[in-house]
């Protein structure tokens, strides 16, 4: 089978951006989702070191062959968050990605194709004022059909509390089975990278160069003025660890590893509040 590369530009139309979404033909059992943006730089590690990290694997041409193609944060024996524009409909394959039918969740393995146990999804809540365009409120949150055992590489995850910020210049901790560049191949094996937060101001300021949004409720963070280290593709809806608490959601961003523009996260703590209530609700 051939899968398919969905690569997301923005460009111009008069005064407004247009999202327009080009499957690209690729590799053999190989999906690589560029709109899915956010690791370059970083080095390999287990998932016994972020045992709260689960992939999540798509059925792209509903024809049961699941491949890695998102990232989340275990929450609960039966929770676990991620970024809402994973799951959508698909104008190129003409699915709904929205369907749990198209998932399954991987927890306990370092490997992006092998190892750990798969779960089905039940239930796939996306943020109700998600923004496709813009990636506002980008969070959703999936509960999986049976609970996961709790082991040495499953664990829950703490988030941070509803209002906490976080500094400038903070040491914060990305990771997943992204591209390790912008050109290339997803990890095999997890990797981690640091990065640092960047001043809310100045990331509002460089993204208005290229008309692209950035709401109180995003954190942007990288290597500024330098570059190379970052989330990157097939990373979104992964962990931003700050001190081991999970802070943000691997987003979106121009390319990888970018000095002028950082990586943009979903804030934490500015949904605390509805994961906790979504996480009652739906069980």
């Amino acid at each position: 089978m051939i899968t398919c590369l969905e690569r997301l530009y923005v460009k111009m139309c008069g005064f407004k951006y247009v999202l327009v979404i080009l499957l690209v033909w690729i590799s053999y059992h190989e999906v690589r989702t560029q709109y899915h943006l956010r690791i370059v730089g970083g080095a390999t590690t287990t998932i016994e070191r972020y045992p709260i990290v689960a992939q999540l694997l798509l059925d792209v041409f509903g024809r049961r062959d699941f491949v890695q193609h998102c990232a989340g944060v275990i929450l609960t024996s039966r929770h676990v968050i991620s970024c809402a524009h994973c799951y959508r409909y698909s104008a190129g394959t003409g699915l709904n990605y929205t369907l749990p039918k198209y998932w399954k969740i991987r927890v306990g393995s370092s490997f992006r194709s092998q190892g750990g146990v798969l779960h089905k999804i039940k239930t796939i809540v996306i943020h109700r004022d998600f923004n496709k365009y813009y990636y506002t409120n980008d969070i959703a949150v999936l509960v999986v059909s049976r609970p996961f055992t709790f082991g040495p590489g499953v664990r829950q995850g703490t988030i941070t509390k509803l209002g906490n910020e976080i500094r400038t210049n903070s040491t914060c901790t990305v990771i997943g089975w992204g591209a390790t560049e912008s050109t290339g191949m997803l990890s095999e094996q997890l990797r981690y990278a640091t990065v640092y937060t960047v001043d809310h101001r100045l990331c509002v300021y460089r993204y208005n160069n290229i008309m692209a949004k950035i709401s109180d409720s995003m954190l942007c963070a990288g290597h500024i003025d330098v570059g190379g280290i970052d989330g990157c593709f097939g990373d979104s809806g992964g962990p931003l660890l700050y001190k081991g608490v999970v802070v943000g959601l691997v987003s979106f961003g121009f390319a990888c590893g970018h000095a002028y523009y950082p990586g943009v996260y979903t804030k934490i703590s500015s949904y605390t509040d509805w994961i906790l209530k979504t996480i009652a609700t739906y069980k």
